[in-house]
C-alpha cells in the first residue's frame, strides 16, 4: 500500500479524515500549506494533480519561487556524543562528516527492511578496598549499524 502521489517533482498524502467522510491530502515537504479532498481515490488523484499545478500557476502569477520538496540539505539532531562519534569515524576514514552521514543514508534507505541499531550495555563496578564492592552505573547506548545484518 502506497498512500503518497507524486507529479512533477511534488509529493502528496493521501489520508481518510473520518469526520467529514472523505479522503484528503497535502503537498509533502514543503512550506507552503496546499491541501486537497476528493470523495473518491480516483478523484483524490485528479485534485493531487490539480493542486500540484494550482500551486505552479499561482507562484508564476505572483512572481514567487515556488518551494520545492526535499532540496537535499537538512538539519538533523543527533546530540553532542553521537556527533563526536560520527566525526571520529569520518576522520579516520578520510572523509568529511556530510560524506561519511551521506553514505550512512544511502547505505539504509538501500534496503531499509534490514537497518539495524546495536545496542551495547555496560556496567561499571567500582572496588573500593575498604568497602563492598558497588555498583555504580548502568547505560545502553546505540554505538553504531550496519545495514543488511539484521538478526531474528
Amino acid at each position: 500500500m502506497n498512500n503518497v502521489f507524486e507529479c512533477k517533482g511534488y509529493l502528496g498524502s493521501a489520508e481518510i479524515d473520518t469526520e467529514g467522510m472523505a479522503l484528503v491530502g497535502k503537498l509533502l515537504f514543503i512550506r507552503d500549506v496546499i491541501t486537497y479532498s476528493a470523495p473518491t481515490p480516483e478523484g483524490l488523484k485528479t485534485a493531487f494533480e490539480e493542486a500540484v499545478d494550482d500551486y505552479l500557476e499561482t507562484c508564476v502569477e505572483l512572481g514567487e519561487e515556488p518551494d520545492t520538496p526535499c532540496k537535499g540539505v537538512f538539519n538533523v539532531r543527533v546530540g553532542p556524543e553521537l556527533h563526536r562519534q560520527a566525526a571520529q569515524i569520518a576522520r579516520s576514514r578520510g572523509q568529511g562528516l556530510n560524506e561519511f552521514v551521506c553514505q550512512a543514508l544511502g547505505a539504509a534507505v538501500m534496503d531499509k527492511s534490514k537497518v539495524t541499531v546495536q545496542l551495547v550495555h555496560r556496567h561499571e563496578v567500582v572496588h573500593d578496598r575498604d568497602a563492598e564492592e558497588r555498583y555504580v552505573a548502568t547505560t545502553t547506548q546505540p554505538t553504531y549499524w550496519k545495514p543488511g545484518r539484521a538478526t531474528h
